[in-house]
């Protein structure tokens, strides 16, 4: 079975299939484009010249640009550094920019094809960004520690990091526990040990939920491709369906569907928790 990160374009539909079948885009839409945006004014006020910043793993930018064009309302000039290690990646983000046209021309965009960690090793931490993004990225973070103290320290005194992990009742985090040999490169830490590294550097943290779910029911139709992409993506296998032996197949889909993820099911559909946790970082005040 091969991992699903090794195969970037199955990972882009996958990703894309996903986004089509849950109302996390709903929730997301709302988180990115009016209250973290309007976190960000109140913590950093409007006067600066120059808005900096700072998205990590920012996939094909929807959440980004929602933010972007929201902040843009309140900062004459944005410099947004992007780092994605995708470059399938980056290219449907450059388009995404493309289309939104005049909205994103004050925006001045740093594309970085690379890794937190990558960018961490060959960039100097001279830049203090005002708003840092971190949205469902944090599972694939090697070092969760130095990383996160990385994006503290890079954090302007007034600014503000938002970052998005799955909670408790989220089907990647249970997908994970139950199958940890399947999801390749991914750990979710819980909530609780992101917030500890905050507090261990004095940072000011709140914790919210917010709560999605994602409907499954293509899942349960072999001859489905949207079905097989989903499962690629709660598997982090490339092609699941087809490599992964019967019984195994079997098994995930009833996992799937166990009383702990099922919100509802009908001959038309079947919708299981998809909940993230949003947190919000500032420096204390002085």
């Amino acid at each position: 079975m091969k991992p699903l990160m090794s195969c970037p374009t199955r990972y882009q539909q996958a990703m894309i299939a996903y986004l089509q079948h849950t109302d996390r885009a709903e929730k997301q839409y709302e988180l990115s484009s009016t209250k973290i945006p309007e976190a960000v004014v109140a913590a950093v006020g409007t006067t600066s010249d120059v808005f900096h910043y700072l998205t990590i793993g920012s996939g094909m930018g929807d959440s980004d640009i929602l933010a972007l064009i929201a902040l843009r309302k309140r900062y004459r000039k944005i410099k947004a550094t992007i780092i994605e290690p995708s470059p399938d990646m980056i290219a449907a983000f450059k388009e995404n920019v493309r289309k939104e046209g005049p909205l994103l021309d004050d925006v001045d965009f740093l594309w970085n094809a690379m890794t937190l960690e990558d960018y961490m090793e060959n960039e100097q931490p001279k830049q203090q960004f005002h708003c840092i993004f971190v949205v469902g990225v944090v599972s694939y973070l090697t070092d969760l520690t130095k990383c996160m103290k990385y994006l503290y320290k890079v954090l302007d005194k007034t600014g503000l990091i938002a970052i998005t992990n799955g909670s408790a009742k989220n089907v990647f985090i249970q997908m994970s526990r139950k199958y940890p040999n399947l999801m390749e490169g991914f750990s979710t830490p819980a909530t609780e040990k992101l917030v500890a590294v905050f507090n261990e550097v004095g940072a000011h943290c709140t914790v919210s939920e917010m709560e999605a779910k994602v409907d499954i029911m293509p899942c349960m139709q072999e001859d489905s491709e949207i079905g097989n992409l989903l499962l690629d993506l709660f598997t982090h296998v490339a092609n699941f369906r087809e490599t992964a032996p019967r019984d195994l197949v079997d098994d995930v889909i009833q996992f799937l569907t166990n009383p702990g993820l099922l919100v509802h099911r009908s001959n038309d559909k079947v919708t299981i928790r998809n909940s993230q946790d949003v947190i919000l970082v500032q420096r204390p005040i002085e």
